[in-house]
């Protein structure tokens, strides 16, 4: 009896988690991949492997953190990593051109990020602009003052800017011990931001902004705050992603996270986060990033071309996105029966 109470209690709640689903497929894909790899006398399962798939989330994992906080709240960001490579240029610009420190050269791309944030908020809460078009029409900006960052000092040419600086370095490339410093950083990100959304009361405002506005307005949330904090949150990630990026390439590179467009927004719909709000976390979010890179990882490993990588994301994308859409059918079903 004591047995029975004890897995109702807490082991039928784990196998219901969407997370307990999404680490039974992580770990089908590594096997999958294992024996693929064998057949073709190869080998996939090596800690060098886990090792590089856990540094290639490192610079995803800020994108999707950011773009799954305001996906919960019922907003997207496509102007997250646009706006992240404009951070990593700045940062490019202050260390070679202007000469300025590594940090102070970080803290003015984060801050110029988080004033692009601010605008998207203003767009969205002040404007009414549709966050899909206000968001996209920030993303052509920031690539354009990118751009014109790039020219400076260059006879108005737009170039990458290379630079050599040491802690710069190590940020990009340095480890603490046998691990990267980035993974170290990336983990402590998602485990505070996972406490915020599901044990804070910011994160239990944001939930509820997602999954029924108008209750959250009748209970006295002040949702236009939380969409500015949210917005200027994504934003800032994405600087931090695009410091990432710009620190371990030695440059500010004029195609920095052009592949990562879409990849928070894909890691977090497919981490279980809700493209209509309300519903998800960070705990998944991880899981589905893991799952993305795992397959991107394996399929070069057994030798796919790297084009139909490309072409199984995408359906990995719309398989997630269709799973959502039936979750959302049912619990309105659920709602109108009651």
């Amino acid at each position: 009896m004591k047995k029975d109470s004890f897995y109702i209690k807490h082991i039928r709640p784990l196998i219901k988690h969407k997370v307990f689903t999404l680490i039974l497929l992580f770990i089908a894909m590594v096997i999958m991949f294992t024996l693929w790899s064998a057949i073709q006398g190869g080998r996939f399962f090596k800690i060098s492997t886990f090792k590089n798939i856990l540094n290639s989330l490192v610079i995803s994992a800020f994108l999707t953190i950011g773009a799954g906080c305001l996906l919960i709240s019922g907003n997207i960001d496509l102007a997250q990593s646009a706006i992240g490579a404009f951070g990593g240029m700045v940062l490019a610009t202050a260390v070679k051109s202007w000469g300025l420190p590594w940090y102070l050269g970080i803290v003015i791309g984060l801050v110029l990020c988080a004033a692009f944030g601010s605008l998207n908020a203003l767009l969205v809460t002040k404007f009414r602009f549709p966050a899909f078009i206000g968001t996209l029409a920030m993303a052509s900006m920031a690539r354009g003052l990118m751009y014109l960052f790039s020219s400076i000092g260059n006879k108005g040419l737009a170039a990458n800017i290379a630079f050599n600086n040491a802690p710069l370095s190590f940020i990009g490339a340095g480890s603490i011990g046998p691990i990267p410093l980035g993974i170290i950083i990336m983990l402590v990100f998602f485990i505070i931001y996972g406490i915020i959304i599901s044990k804070s009361r910011f994160g239990l405002k944001v939930t509820l902004i997602g999954g029924n506005p108008v209750a959250a307005s009748l209970a006295g949330i002040n949702s236009t705050a939380i969409t500015y904090i949210l917005f200027i949150n994504s934003a800032v990630l994405g600087g931090i992603a695009g410091v990432f990026n710009t620190a371990r390439l030695g440059q500010g590179a004029l195609l920095a996270l052009q592949t990562n467009q879409f990849t928070g927004i894909t890691a977090a719909i497919l981490g279980g986060i809700s493209f209509g709000g309300g519903a998800g976390g960070m705990g998944g979010a991880f899981i589905g990033l893991l799952i993305l890179n795992t397959f991107q990882i394996g399929m070069g490993v057994v030798g796919v071309n790297p084009f139909w990588v490309n072409v199984f994301s995408g359906v990995l994308l719309l398989v997630a996105l269709a799973f959502d859409f039936i979750a959302q059918r049912r619990s309105r079903s659920v709602l109108k029966a009651y």
